[in-house]
């Protein structure tokens, strides 16, 4: 459940998870950077190469193709948030996909995602 912390709203893990999901699906670049921490870390697919801070996550919002995301299950342990579902781009592919969402409570400090074919 969100709380006030110094006057300002602030999301639960699970929240801030799905709020940077839903500014995903809406190309919302802002929204998914106001529940991430300043020096948030993103690791793409294949670990290979990160996004950091709140910039990087514009630019992951910014550089996202117009999937279709559907989250099937959701995980919460603790300040961990593991969120399961299928992407998919129409006619083309599916991917089942596994996003988990670390945070220090309120703001998401570390985001992984990874595919596996569905088709």
């Amino acid at each position: 459940m969100p709380h006030v912390l110094n006057n300002r709203l602030m999301p639960d893990p699970l929240t801030a998870a799905k709020t940077f999901m839903a500014a995903l699906e809406t190309n919302d670049a802002e929204k998914a950077a106001a529940v991430c921490a300043d020096d948030v870390a993103i690791v793409l697919p294949g670990g290979d190469s990160q996004l950091e801070g709140k910039e990087g996550a514009r630019r992951l919002i910014r550089m996202a193709p117009p999937f279709v995301r559907l989250v099937r299950d959701e995980e919460v342990a603790g300040n961990i948030v593991t969120l399961r579902g299928l992407t998919r781009s129409p006619g083309h592919f599916a991917n089942y996909t596994t996003w988990t969402f670390e945070t220090d409570g309120d703001l998401i400090t570390h985001v992984t995602f990874d595919w596996k074919p569905a088709n």
